[in-house]
């Protein structure tokens, strides 16, 4: 669906150069104490100081619709490595494909399985990808630009497990900073996606923590930060890193905070403002079209104006997202579009 509308022009009178994209930004905290030990299971004091991300959306859509299978993952550093802790709620986990047995088989995506995607150089381009089944089956490649994937190269020291629960598997793993292009340092930032496969349900059904992020598409990664022990990360500061690399204009939550960027410029609102703003002119542009479709001569809009405030109602209810906002746009563009619809006719007549 292509999205025609101006985001800015919300808060700020700006417009934008383009529809925004919605960005994943995620803070990667410092090791503090004890290193985490890979065995599946998640449960050192060290994972309680990583912050959870679990904003997924469904895998492969354009519209960044949230996603179906609840999942999150958390991360660390230290001077060894990445550690990466993955949960994957699971209604059936009697039901989980686990058939991949052997190293770097190709095939491995067919099984319940997880894909995460380093790219150090924060570029969009070269990435290493490192592959986990349910049953800690392990397979990884890396892309050096848009034409060569080197899918004969193997990491030589990382490390994955895995464990299945009553609700839900498990991924513990570490990526020693020789298998990856660099060393991460304070305040680094690189682009980093998560994908999950499933196949419990009986069809495939995918999620990924950035939208359209994956294999084919490394510009759609998300962001991650590799936070300092006295750092504090606030939406300013965000703001601030992510027009290091990513292309805008786009949108993104900090905490509570919408940061909406274009043109170098930066506004920061509370989401709930913007929502309580976009009901409003899509309340008033309602009425407008509810009297223009009392005549006789609209009658036959009035169950599209019926379709969007149904909608409207589902949106109000729901938790404010930048997903939420997004399809909130989307009804008011369909709004004016039925509108000038109605005017143009009426001047024809």
């Amino acid at each position: 669906m292509k999205l025609s509308f101006i985001i800015l022009s919300l808060v700020s009178g700006l417009a934008l150069s383009a529809p925004p994209r919605e960005l994943s930004f995620y803070v990667v905290s410092p090791v503090e104490g004890k290193a985490p030990v890979v065995d599946g299971c998640l449960n050192e004091a060290a994972w309680e100081k990583a912050a959870v991300f679990r904003h997924y959306y469904v895998y492969n859509c354009a519209e960044p619709t949230p996603g179906k299978l609840k999942t999150e993952f958390r991360m660390l550093y230290d001077e060894k490595g990445i550690y990466l802790g993955i949960i994957n709620f699971e209604e059936h986990p009697e039901k989980l494909r686990k058939i991949i047995t052997d190293f770097d088989n190709a095939a491995i995506w067919t099984d319940d399985c997880a894909e995460i995607f380093f790219d150090a150089r924060a570029n969009g381009i070269s990435y290493h990808c490192f592959k986990v089944n349910c049953i800690g089956t392990r397979a990884d490649f890396r892309r050096r630009d848009a034409a060569v994937y080197q899918n004969d190269w193997s990491g030589t020291d990382w490390t994955a497990r895995t464990s299945i629960g009553k609700d839900r598997w498990t991924i513990e793993a570490f990526f020693p900073w020789s298998d990856l292009p660099a060393k991460a340092e304070t305040s680094d930032i690189w682009m980093f996606c998560h994908v999950r496969y499933a196949y419990s349900g009986g069809n495939f059904a995918g999620a990924a923590s950035s939208v359209l992020g994956g294999y084919s598409s490394p510009r759609n990664f998300g962001y991650i930060y590799f936070q300092g022990a006295n750092d504090t990360v606030s939406p300013e500061k965000i703001s601030a890193l992510l027009s290091r690399s990513a292309e805008e204009p786009w949108c993104a939550m900090a905490g509570d905070t919408l940061i909406l960027r274009d043109k170098g410029k930066s506004v920061l609102t509370e989401p709930g403002q913007v929502k309580n703003n976009e009901f409003a002119e899509i309340e008033k542009l309602s009425a407008e079209l509810a009297r223009a479709c009392g005549k006789s001569a609209f009658k036959k809009y009035r169950e599209e104006l019926d379709a969007i405030n149904r909608e409207c109602r589902v949106l109000e209810k729901e938790k404010t997202t930048v997903s939420g906002l997004r399809r909130l746009y989307v009804l008011k563009e369909r709004c004016r579009a039925l509108k000038w619809k109605i005017a143009l006719e009426e001047s024809l007549n």
